[in-house]
């Protein structure tokens, strides 16, 4: 069966010399990738794992940890992208870790370690046996990524060989040549858009940081860049105090929850014009894309849905609603009978994405903030205020130079007086209540502001603020009892 790592194959072999993966210190040609991918994968046969094990790799260097997940994808052996701050995962049992010397110390000791060290990569071929096959099955599960944590509690979702494919003509516009990357390779997006870029044979470029990225875009001319909305505030803010110029950059995708106003307005200014808001998670995929312009001018717009996806919004009760209700948005990959899809079939459950929200009558989503945020009870005329809590987050950051920032809305008391918003910040000065919330009536965003100074805030291994962390650090911080 060919698949989308064939095509990574065939690049390594019919463009030897062109960059394949791209740091800021370093540079590695189709040639050399199709060389380690090889090299590893003998390696790794010959430590006699099972086929249908699961093999962790958690190494720092993202060039090494991704050409060690398509050398377990080239035998058939499926993998998991862990961070040095998730290696220590309790619920997970490995047949093999590979990782790195900072990563033996965080892996519990149930699992099996094996250090990957520097003669695992060499330049040449090593030789020897016919390698076991690898996926033929496009129902095989070739890859494990960890959920944001967003719904609460973070789960691991297994790609399929189809999965991966059907995003590949998704991920990545054709036009393009350099594609950098930020988004973690433990997180789905983060590899699905790495797997696109080589089987499209373009160059992917990876930063560790925004000012990294910011140096990458200028040295090696990159056109296309992709990022959650955090980092594209952090790339928004180094840009800005770089002074930098970014005139070959011609794209930015960006996804997570709803951008907020603050954060497109700079971003278009100092970065980038052409801004595409991509909205998803990872047991669909992609579900809809909007241009920032329009998000600009419709809050809260998640744009249009793409085709291989039914959305729909759901009532408490569990029943669809019309165009216009406020309800809780769920999505599932549609069923394709040849080229077209078969909307009888119901072979794919609705998953809960975790927003609240509404569609139009022309099939246009509109997202109010989370689930756990909002009460139940949605469908009247405040239900359709968009959530203020990344609007204050993005305005702290970008306006207040706010080292970080976390918001949550917190009911009134039993006065029945409007709910407030906290926000905790680490390292805001010069920023006062009374700024922040003019900006925010010039908005159109009404609310009380609170801000409480913290150290840290409370953050999941891929960067997802902990809200009920952050609720109980703020309350032991003022000594305030408000309801929840």
């Amino acid at each position: 069966m060919i698949h989308w790592f064939d095509h990574i194959l065939l690049h390594t072999r019919v463009q030897p010399e062109t960059p394949a993966i791209v740091m800021e210190d370093r540079v590695v040609t189709y040639g050399m990738l199709g060389i380690a991918i090889e090299n590893c994968s003998r390696r790794i046969a010959s430590l006699g794992i099972a086929k249908d094990g699961l093999v962790a790799v958690c190494i720092q260097n993202p060039i090494r940890h991704f050409t060690l997940c398509l050398a377990l994808c080239r035998i058939g052996i499926c993998s998991m992208s862990l961070e040095h701050g998730q290696a220590g995962i309790a619920d997970l049992t490995f047949a093999a870790v590979l990782g790195d010397s900072e990563a033996r110390p965080l892996v519990a000791p149930a699992n099996r370690f094996i250090a990957v060290t520097d003669d695992w990569f060499g330049t040449d071929p090593v030789g020897g046996d016919t390698l076991p096959a690898g996926f033929s099955d496009p129902k095989e599960i070739c890859h494990y990524a960890l959920t944001s944590g967003s719904t609460g509690v973070r789960k691991s979702f297994g790609c399929t060989i189809e999965y991966v494919g059907r995003h590949v003509p998704l991920a990545i516009v054709y036009n393009c040549k350099l594609v950098l990357c930020m988004l973690g390779l433990s997180s789905a997006w983060g590899f699905l858009i790495a797997c696109a870029t080589l089987a499209t044979g373009k160059t992917l470029c990876f930063a560790v940081s925004p000012y990294q990225a910011v140096r990458m875009i200028e040295l090696f001319s990159i056109d296309y860049f992709m990022a959650s909305f955090d980092q594209l505030v952090g790339i928004t803010r180094a840009a800005r105090k770089l002074s930098a110029q970014l005139r070959s950059l011609r794209t930015i995708v960006a996804g997570g929850n709803v951008p907020s106003r603050a954060l497109l307005e700079a971003a278009t200014v100092y970065v980038c014009k052409d801004i595409i808001c991509r909205y998803g998670n990872t047991e669909i995929g992609l579900v809809a894309d909007a241009a920032a312009s329009e998000v600009l001018s419709k809050p809260g717009l998640i744009g249009r849905v793409v085709p291989d996806v039914d959305l729909a919004v759901f009532g408490p009760g569990g029943s669809k609603l019309p165009p216009g209700r406020v309800g809780i948005i769920k999505g599932r990959i549609k069923t394709w009978i040849g080229d077209a899809p078969d909307n009888s079939a119901d072979d794919h459950p609705w998953v809960d994405i975790g927003d609240v929200g509404w569609m139009t009558t022309d099939n246009q989503f509109y997202v109010v903030g989370r689930t756990l945020d909002i009460a139940t009870g949605f469908d009247d005329a405040s239900a359709r205020q968009v959530s203020p809590v990344n609007e204050v987050e993005d305005l702290l950051r970008l306006e207040w130079d706010a080292a970080d920032a976390a918001a949550v809305l917190i009911d009134g008391t039993s006065d029945g007086s409007k709910p407030e918003i906290w926000v905790a910040t680490v390292d805001c000065k010069d920023a006062s209540s009374e700024k922040l919330e003019a900006i925010l009536r010039h908005r159109g965003i009404e609310g009380m502001v609170r801000l409480v100074p913290v150290s840290s805030i409370p953050r999941g291994a891929n960067g997802k603020v902990q809200r009920a962390q952050l609720k109980s650090l703020m309350l032991g911080s003022t000594g305030k009892t408000p309801e929840f």
